[in-house]
């Protein structure tokens, strides 16, 4: 009896602890439940059904009953411990899917991708629920039987009880053993009623076990149903995507293939922009030559605010190419009988009344400069006495722009159009330089060295060892320009450095003759054409007698120096225009200098200034007979300057 005693204790000590564990984690799933919850029932559970499965069963088999019930108490705990695992596993994943960074709007099927996994994740945990469901319900009958054998074990108690009294009868021993068998039995009975009300407890729990989980079926259900909503709505998006995408893959092609047409019309159209430009410096040549390759235009300086009582000249002007000079009073004659007053008439290529401004001037030479660009040598020079404008005609005041002479204006256009020409394949390279001619020698104005640097006038020989048509100076300074800027300040340098004195016509006068060079050397990488062009620009000293000049000392060896070389300058055009087989070019150093930009291989203009005033007209009768004659050379057709 001791013995079946101590199996009892025994067999009560793990179903207690089991039974304590189990109604701890019913407790706390009365409690609202989270991931962490979930996994320490789980854990406590496993914990209590290895200690259940690990105690020793006792030796005896005189309860077989008891042993059955413990089996089945085992069963249960088993079957409850994978679930709870899975439960532990499914609370883990969920977790972990939450804590998961979320995906960019715009990124359609990863979002997709997201959506199926956690569809997936849900409809697991779905069957686990259903599994953990029909595992308490597999519980629930268990625990049922086990009540149905606990009353039978209370019955064969009770007959057991019965025996035992009659049995006392005959032996007081006996009767003494199975009253403490009786008590034993009542108490194993109570144990029974004690762990039926248990059961029937864990069984209440159960039930709201499982009312939970339906419900979280439920909520899981709503769950599926709004991810799947939410998966069709992206499904419908990511289709729209597509189709945007698609359309927009078209498109992109058709704006491909119009970019590559219209890359082929501008690359036709620049081929065809080449040719014309090709033809149009053609014709402008042709035009150039029409006009004459020495021109002539007169200009008529406007009268000074000093002048207001001074007498002036009266001049007509007639189609802008015509000046007629008006004597108004006649001179007498040897009789005494005075002479009839008479007009002059004088037609040049293009005359300039006093009104005519800067701009107004340099667009009838503007087209000139135009072929230096196209491989031609241009001439410009102002011709004239002391005070006719001839420096304000040929620099101006470079202080305002309106007053700016034909030098800065055309270096203006050069550069204006060296960078349209840019876009055609043509790019230039230019060097300037500047220079005067004073009592027969070369002062180089734009020198910071040694004034008294030598320099010679020398013939460019080429690379064969012929002498070319040009001519170069030996030490000058050449500047590579590349603006209109930098222009602007090396005639401001030049004009500090120029020779000029106090006359009595004029109080500034220029006392030597100033010559701009601009050399251009052009490429097109495109049509492999090569030109070589040279503009030069020169303001002549002003020409004057020695009886109206008062010139005396270095003042007159100045202007005995400069009609020299005006003389010779006049010289040379009578060759020119005479087509004599020799033109005495070197016999000044300003004609020798010039002889490529007057000679038959350039384009020449001549600006003839005068002066309004009346006790000027002797000169500028003078000035204008002089330009006459030039006006009548013809020096033949212009070449191009072939590169060297």
């Amino acid at each position: 009896m001791n013995s079946k005693a101590n199996a009892s204790r025994k067999l009560k000590q793990p179903i207690a602890v089991v039974r304590r564990a189990t109604m701890a984690t019913c407790r706390d799933e009365r409690k609202p439940q989270t991931s962490g919850t979930l996994n320490s029932r789980a854990s406590s559970i496993n914990k209590h059904t290895a200690a259940l499965t690990t105690t020793k069963r006792p030796a005896t088999t005189t309860q077989p009953t008891q042993q059955k019930s413990l089996k089945r108490q085992n069963s249960n705990t088993e079957n409850m411990a994978p679930a709870a695992k899975v439960r532990k596993g499914e609370t883990v994943t969920v977790a972990n899917k939450k804590g998961a960074p979320k995906r960019a709007a715009w990124d359609y099927k990863g979002r997709m991708e997201d959506m199926e996994e956690y569809m997936t994740t849900l409809k697991s945990i779905q069957q686990e629920s259903i599994q953990r469901i029909e595992t308490l319900e597999s519980q629930k009958d268990q625990l049922q039987g086990n009540v149905v054998l606990k009353e039978k074990e209370k019955e064969e108690a009770s007959a057991l009880s019965k025996e035992l009294q009659s049995r006392l009868e005959e032996k007081s021993l006996v009767e003494r053993e199975l009253r403490e068998e009786l008590g034993r039995e009542r108490e194993e009975k109570d144990r029974v009623e004690r762990e039926n009300e248990e059961y029937k407890f864990e069984s209440e729990l159960a039930k709201n076990e499982i009312k939970t989980l339906k419900q979280r079926l439920s909520t899981m259900t709503t769950e599926i149903l709004t991810v799947n909503t939410e998966l069709e709505a992206t499904k419908v998006s990511f289709k729209k995507a597509n189709d945007e995408i698609e359309r927009q893959s078209v498109l992109i092609s058709e704006l491909q293939n119009t970019v590559k047409s219209r890359e082929e019309t501008i690359e036709e159209l620049e081929c065809k922009l080449r040719e014309e430009e090709t033809t149009r410096r053609k014709l402008h040549n042709a035009v150039q030559e029409l006009k004459g390759n020495i021109r002539v235009f007169c200009r008529v300086r406007p009268s000074l605010p000093t002048e207001a009582d001074v007498p002036l000249t009266k001049m007509e002007f007639e189609n802008d190419t015509n000046v007629v000079l008006c004597q108004t009073n006649g001179s007498e004659s040897i009789s005494g009988t005075k002479r009839q007053a008479s007009n002059l008439p004088f037609n040049f290529d293009k005359v300039f009344p006093p009104v005519s401004s800067q701009e107004t001037v340099f667009s009838e030479i503007s087209q000139l400069v135009q072929s230096v660009l196209d491989g031609y040598n241009v001439c410009i020079f102002a011709y004239g006495q002391t005070g006719s404008g001839k420096t304000f005609t040929m620099e101006g005041d470079l202080s305002e722009r309106e007053t700016w002479g034909m030098i800065p204006r055309a270096m203006e256009q050069v550069f204006y159009t060296c960078e349209n020409l840019e876009s055609k394949g043509w790019k230039y390279d230019m060097k300037a330089s500047f220079l005067e001619i004073y009592n027969e020698t070369i002062r180089d104005l734009l020198a910071t060295g040694d004034p008294n640097v030598k320099h010679e006038i020398k013939q460019v020989v080429t690379n064969t060892g012929k002498q070319a048509n040009d001519v170069d100076v030996t030490n000058l300074k050449t500047v590579t320009v590349k603006s209109p800027n930098q222009v602007s300040s090396l005639l401001h340098k030049a004009y500090e450095n120029r020779a000029v004195a106090a006359t009595n016509c004029n109080e500034r006068s220029s006392r030597s003759h100033s010559v701009f060079r601009l050399k251009l050397t052009g490429n097109n990488d495109i049509t492999g054409e090569q030109c070589q062009g040279t503009l030069s620009l020169v303001d002549l000293a002003g020409s004057e007698r020695l009886s109206q000049s008062g010139s005396t000392g270095a003042r007159l060896k100045e202007t005995q120096n400069i009609n020299k070389s005006l003389s010779n300058l006049g010289i040379v055009f009578n060759a020119l225009a005479n087509k004599d087989s020799h033109v005495p070019y070197r016999n000044s150093k300003l004609t020798y200098l010039l002889q490529n930009s007057i000679g038959g291989n350039s384009k020449s203009l001549m600006f003839v200034n005068i002066s309004p005033r009346e006790d000027s007209l002797q000169e500028t009768l003078s000035s204008l007979r002089f330009a006459t004659k030039v006006n009548t050379c013809n020096i033949g057709t212009a070449q191009k300057v072939k590169r060297n």
